[in-house]
């Protein structure tokens, strides 16, 4: 069955600020996950009684907080595209 996609015409703003929404939360959710990873390595090495445990799990909360950050981020520049697209649209009426 053939299905038509109704063609979305964005300026050169949205473009710009989808592309970061893009960015920001892939980025954001790499450093969340990367975090999350680390600070699980930091509770074996407390487990294990090794000296760096603190440090290793202070760079874990370091890296999920700096994921949500980015993610936070990015769903700023997809809410701006949005109202941009919506003020636009009323524009047109």
């Amino acid at each position: 069955m053939y299905t038509q996609h109704k063609t979305i015409m964005r300026t050169q703003r949205e473009k710009g600020l989808i592309t970061k929404y893009w960015l920001f939360g892939g980025g954001g959710a790499t450093l969340l996950g990367s975090g999350l990873a680390v600070l699980l390595h930091g509770s074996k090495l407390k487990e294990a009684n090794a000296d760096p445990w603190f440090w290793v799990s202070t760079g874990g909360f370091a890296l999920i907080m700096s994921g949500l950050k980015y993610i936070g981020d990015a769903n700023r520049f997809r809410t701006l595209a949005d109202v941009l697209k919506e003020l636009d649209a009323r524009d047109r009426k």
